[in-house]
């Protein structure tokens, strides 16, 4: 019975499944549902992937430039243009006239540069502080232009900004009288306002009558809600009933969709879910006993077993249809014997037992995914792993930014380029290098693919990283990163950008 009201709401499997395409009418109301609550509408606070507070930040804030899912290129939106000439360590910024907060300060180069000299500060701990640690010098030039002078040259410094500085805050809220109140009363220059958040629930958004678009009727919705739900497979079932929209990064949600006559709108994306090694301390230190779990385990193996075979097991760090990657390379995995072999060097041969905590946030899947190597684990001699669940912000603090306290966990990574996502993981010197991988020689591969925008000549570069990653084991990718949008056919105007952020300025109501 529920699955006949279900298809009774979306359009049966037999009909042709929502577009994406089309002029939305004016006004009206859509629902989202993400499988968290937000952590921060301070943009130093918060994650802006996917499934956590991207979306809700592009409601508020909007961007300054974006990176296209098609095409792999960043375009402009509130900025004019980003660019350097000749020289990619110098690069400069231009604006959009007429922009301005929801309240009434001017969107300027002064509140750019005041936004990411907060990043910078090491007090706050900026989640973005990967992004601006290249940043030697902010010069605003005239009211619209920000010129920006990086300590090291960087040919792909405007996908940086597109995937972490792109949210700015009006610089009012930015005062120490007031900063407080960013977490839950932001104040931007997006389409939408915040005007309710119930903890757990659901955030409710107005209309922003302000918006720097609104003369092109922008946005067409009149309001926004975000649900919250953290069970992913419900989030399927809300559709067409508590909701209009939803942003998955499980395959076996995706698949469901497509049968259920959803429209889908799907990015595959570099990166995935991965066990991660801590590199530095532990008995991960020994590369052996890196290389001995991966080729105890089998990315096949888990793909059918927890994802029905929906999903793609990996090959390494990036997508198969990545025009970066190099199909010829592949991480080892799924070789019993060897794993045993290299299990007994470690352990010389079980008497020095290899015995660690396995840390995995408190997610269905995950959890069940951490038991399963656990128990395929537990048929080596000298071998035992422990399952610790624990909740995001443990996670953020253990795994994230600590290197002393964890062995092994749970990893995932979206990212639409390598650049910066890729080089944050793996360069020596990167705050986001949570396993401490270092290696010098990977570490000139990403610094020559960063200096150069030629598409063969990153590619070369990359492959060098691939090689010694593989070779290195410093995580193990079993699953492709992937992630979508399933829609009603309310929905019309959707599209994506970054890992799958929606465009809430031309989201809205099919007429």
């Amino acid at each position: 019975m529920a699955l006949g009201i279900l298809v009774a709401g979306c359009g049966s499997s037999d009909e042709a499944p929502p577009s994406p395409a089309g002029t939305p009418q004016k006004g009206g109301s859509l629902t989202m549902t993400l499988p968290g609550d937000a952590a921060s509408f301070d943009p130093t606070q918060t994650s802006f992937v996917n499934v956590a507070d991207g979306s809700r930040m592009a409601a508020v804030y909007d961007s300054l430039v974006w990176t296209d899912p098609s095409t792999g290129s960043v375009r402009p939106k509130i900025a004019e243009s980003l660019a350097f000439e000749r020289d990619a360590s110098i690069w400069t910024l231009r604006i959009r006239p007429g922009v301005k907060f929801s309240d009434g300060l001017p969107y300027d180069a002064a509140a750019v540069k005041a936004n990411w000299v907060r990043h910078q500060d090491m007090a706050l701990k900026s989640f973005q502080i990967m992004a601006v640690t290249n940043i030697k010098q902010l010069d605003v030039e005239d009211p619209l232009t920000l010129k920006i002078t990086l300590r090291t040259p960087n040919a792909n410094f405007d996908r940086i900004v597109a995937r972490n500085l792109s949210y700015n805050a009006s610089p009012a809220s930015l005062k120490p009288d007031t900063v407080g109140s960013l977490r839950d009363k932001p104040v931007g220059a997006g389409p939408f306002i915040l005007e309710q958040w119930l903890p757990g629930d659901k955030q409710v958004y107005k209309r922003n009558d302000t918006y720097w678009q609104k003369d092109k009727g922008l946005p067409y919705l009149d309001q926004l809600v975000i649900r919250v739900d953290m069970d992913v497979k419900r989030g399927v079932d809300s559709l067409g009933k508590q909701s209009d929209l939803m942003v998955t990064v499980d395959p076996e949600n995706i698949v469901l969709g497509r049968d259920r006559g959803l429209g889908v709108e799907e990015l595959r994306l570099n990166g995935g879910a991965m066990v991660l090694f801590n590199n530095l301390k532990g008995p991960f230190a020994d590369p052996r006993a890196r290389k001995a779990m991966a080729l105890a385990l089998s990315g096949k193996e888990i793909n059918e077993t927890f994802y029905s075979n929906a999903g793609v097991p990996a090959k390494g760090i990036f997508s198969s249809t990545s025009p970066l990657a190099s199909i010829q390379l592949a991480a080892s995995e799924n070789n019993p014997a060897e794993a045993q072999r290299l299990f007994d060097e470690v352990t010389a041969n079980g008497t020095k037992p290899l015995t660690f905590t396995y840390i995995a946030p408190s997610a269905p899947t995950t959890v069940e995914v951490a038991r399963f190597i656990q128990q395929k684990l537990s048929a080596y001699r000298g071998v035992t792993m422990k399952v610790q669940q624990v909740d995001i912000p443990t996670y953020i603090r253990t795994v994230r930014q600590g290197q002393d306290s964890w062995s092994a966990a749970v990893g995932q990574q979206w990212i639409e380029d390598p650049e910066p996502g890729i080089f944050d993981m793996l360069h020596s010197q990167s705050p986001g290098n949570s396993s401490g991988y270092n290696n010098p020689e990977v570490d000139r591969a990403l610094e020559e693919a960063r200096r150069s925008t030629d598409p063969e000549a990153r590619r070369a570069a990359y492959t060098k990283v691939q090689v010694h990653v593989n070779k290195d084991m410093p995580f193990w990718v079993y699953q492709e990163a992937i992630t979508a949008a399933l829609y009603t056919s309310k929905v019309t105007g959707l599209s994506l950008y970054n890992d799958g952020l929606i465009q809430w300025d031309q989201i809205g109501i099919r007429k």
